[in-house]
């Protein structure tokens, strides 16, 4: 019999979903509310998303968190509110009959409402679910979004000796475990906004537009004023600007911190592409003293501010064009706390050992501190610590190559300073317009690497490079490298160049920075060596749901440098017994590879973490480099981009049986 090409083609698909064996109808969640709570607390989220049916508990990455599930609402679906307004409509009838003929006393009223709203299997909370429903689709402004539809109400506690910071926070449920959602872990009281509750109006409600509105108003719910320090929980609605109010003393140095794109970088659906937050401090009068849009390069803002005088101040928050949805989610911590704003240098060589200078407000001019450099190279995250506060954390690169300091005054070829690669140079672009040259010779006709790292590590320096021969012509420039790797960077400011030196292997490089900007936080990290071919590795999704003995789909993306086009096999790393991978490798000269992990053939209890390697001969070497889990995250309908997480986790599980067919 024959069969036509695009028959074999689903046939096949259809046989390899099949014996995949994957849960299907994973959970999805898009937003965690409030996103985060203070060690020792207790207190109520509520996660929203699709596909949560049936939960069972939470994951949160760390330890020293516990989750326990209290409900599950699904929204109603256009059926059910139908049928709904259909019995309201009958009952609210009978309600007017009866006032008509007078066989009801005012006190009578609720109970009587009560009455009805039973005979009509209909609850105070499904009455309540109807009227937000018909709110929320009769809202010009509110934007309909069924990927955040349901919600699962979790009750945390968090334990005292819990490690401040972003965690990774997973639902698991009877199809699967979520995708991650951070999670942070404050120090400071927590208060969430006020929101207020529907009203419960019974005789309103007739299914209209405008009856709907109106037995479905919120009312405006103010927030009582909030003590310093104080950690604010909120989320932004359509066209919502969102007031607080605060005491302060004179001289007191305000630190006013947003978090929002940092607890959810990415939405598919909305331009830019994450919550764009603006904030501003008035007095009691009403008068604007400060107002932030950003951080720097950072979309979440931060306002530095000196009290003037005693008295009460309002702090205000919105996004910048004034949309809103319930995973506009936002956290605030304000009060005279410790804030960096710089780390002299940016980086260490492994194993060394330093005096770090923090910069930043509430912790003096300068704070010391001596450090340790681990001996496993990469980026790791620093804070400083000031009466017992915790600051905001920065970037801190780890290299093994020797280093060295910029000598003044380097800013000419006569002037430049000479290096002997392979080297790290620590310098800054102190004033603006500065520029700083180095001088170097490798071996002749072979390609030199040229890298600046600052932007990655939190300097504001939008960095360019030139490399010059000994005669001062120029030979390559760079202002803006793309590198995959940074997978939370939009605008990837630092530059990196591949160059064959001249015969005479001299030349010269600069330093600058493109916007003619400069200061005691513009440092950078200049690594020069020569290219060395070799790769990194990602790993998507972060989270797979499988039934035993099935098999899940990864995708590895292997993100190459100086030249590297070889073949890269793949392995597990340490894995529990019967995970395997099949079609291990990602092919040479290609950049991504699906790959399939078979899993036990018993359930697990618990997620199981999972760790990848590539294993790649790299100039007649091994080369042996670990995956980092990630999720493939799109942005405002177009850009993509790899974000790291924490663990790949494994969920192999039974899916729950069908329900049966509808008569």
């Amino acid at each position: 019999m024959f069969l036509s090409q695009s028959f074999r083609r689903h046939l096949w698909i259809a046989i390899l979903s099949a014996c995949a064996g994957a849960v299907s109808a994973a959970p999805r969640i898009g937003y965690v509310y409030p996103a985060g709570g203070r060690c020792g607390a207790t207190f109520d989220v509520i996660v929203g998303g699709q596909g949560l049916d049936g939960p069972v508990g939470a994951l949160i990455s760390g330890g020293g968190v516990e989750a326990k599930i209290i409900e599950h609402i699904k929204p109603l679906s256009a059926q059910t509110a139908g049928d709904m307004r259909e019995k309201l409509r009958e009952k609210q009838a009978q309600m007017r009959e009866l006032r008509k003929a007078g066989k009801i006393t005012p006190a009578e009223v609720l109970p009587t409402i009560r009455r009805l709203l039973h005979e009509a299997e209909i609850t105070e909370a499904d009455f309540l679910r109807l009227t937000e429903y018909d709110r929320r689709r009769n809202d010009p402004k509110q934007q309909q979004n069924v990927q955040i539809g349901e919600t699962v109400r979790v009750k945390v506690t968090i334990a005292e000796n819990a490690e401040p910071g972003l965690r990774q926070w997973r639902l698991r449920t009877a199809t699967g475990l979520s995708n991650p959602m951070r999670f942070a872990i404050g120090q400071h009281t927590e208060v969430n906004e006020a929101e207020p509750p529907l009203e419960f109006d019974f005789e309103a409600y007739s299914g209209g537009t405008q009856a709907a509105r109106k037995a479905g108003k919120k009312h405006a719910a103010i927030t009582p004023p909030v003590s310093l320090p104080v950690t604010i929980n909120g989320r932004i609605l359509p066209g919502e600007v969102d007031k607080f109010t605060f005491h302060a003393r004179k001289e007191q140095q305000i630190v006013l911190a947003v978090q929002a794109r940092q607890l959810i970088p990415y939405l598919a659906d909305a331009v830019p592409g994450w919550f764009q937050a603006v904030v501003a401090l008035f007095d009691a009068s009403g008068h604007e003293l400060a107002f932030a849009d950003g951080y720097r390069f950072d979309p979440d803002p931060v306002l530095f501010y000196k009290i003037p005088e005693d008295g009460d101040y309002r702090l205000e928050v919105h996004d910048s064009i004034y949309r809103g949805r319930e995973d506009f989610v936002y956290r605030i911590t304000v009060g005279e706390l410790p804030f960096l704003t710089g780390i002299t240098p940016l980086g260490a060589r492994a194993g060394s050992k330093l005096d770090l200078t923090f910069l930043g407000g509430n912790l003096g001019d300068q704070f010391r501190q001596h450090y340790t450099a681990p001996e496993r190279p990469g980026i790791v995250s620093l804070h400083a610590t000031s009466a017992h506060q915790r600051s905001n954390s920065i970037p801190f690169h780890i290299d093994t190559l020797p280093e060295e300091q910029e000598r003044e005054p380097n800013n000419s070829l006569g002037h430049a300073n000479e290096v002997k690669p392979p080297v790290i140079i620590n310098g800054r672009i102190d004033t603006p317009g500065d520029e700083d040259f180095f001088r170097l010779k490798g071996t002749g006709n072979k390609p030199m690497i040229f890298e600046i790292f600052a932007r990655r590590l939190g300097s504001p320096l939008d960095s360019s490079l030139t490399v010059y021969d000994t005669d001062g012509k120029q030979i390559a420039f760079n202002d803006d490298h793309d590198d995959p790797a940074a997978g939370l960077t939009t605008h990837q400011a630092d530059s990196r160049l591949s160059v064959k030196l001249p015969p005479s292997g001299e030349c010269f490089v600069r330093v600058a920075d493109t916007q003619n900007q400069g200061g005691i936080t513009y440092a950078y990290r200049l690594r020069i060596a020569p290219a060395h071919p070799g790769f990194a590795l990602r790993v998507t999704p972060s989270t797979l749901n499988a039934r035993p003995g099935g098999s899940a789909k990864l995708t590895v993306h292997a993100l190459r440098v100086d030249g590297f086009e070889g073949e890269i096999a793949l392995q597990l790393k340490g894995a529990p017994g019967y995970f395997q991978l099949k079609n291990a490798k990602v092919p040479a000269d290609k950049d991504l590879a699906e790959v399939w992990l078979t899993v036990p053939t018993a359930a697990s209890e618990e997620p199981t973490p999972i760790t990848l390697q590539g294993t790649a001969q790299v100039e007649g070497h091994p080369q042996v480099v670990d995956a980092v889990p990630a999720e493939d995250m799109m942005q405002a309908f177009i850009y993509r981009h790899l974000v790291p997480v924490d663990t790949l986790l494994v969920d192999v599980r039974e899916p729950p049986p069908k329900p049966p067919p509808a008569r």
